[in-house]
């Protein structure tokens, strides 16, 4: 698990700014929740965005947690 949150918060935009990846790894940034909520933060705190101009991100975390949670639900299997 750690691998995949340490992965997660490089690729995220968290240490370094997404533009400055290169065109494949930015694209493969879209895929990762936390660029969504690393967007968020630093609108809110840097920059004093509303809630109104962050519907795209908000969309997307709310889409990541919809799919995650069906795909959970479905492979729950009961033990006995």
């Amino acid at each position: 698990m750690f691998a995949f949150i340490m992965v997660f918060q490089l690729m995220g935009g968290l240490f370094t700014p997404i533009q400055s990846m290169p065109d494949w790894a930015q694209y493969i940034t879209y895929a990762i929740p936390p660029r969504y909520f690393i967007e968020i933060m630093r609108s809110v705190y840097l920059k004093g965005t509303s809630i109104d101009g962050l519907w795209l991100q908000f969309g997307a975390l709310t889409a990541f947690a919809s799919a995650l949670s069906l795909i959970a639900a479905l492979s729950y299997k009961k033990q006995s």
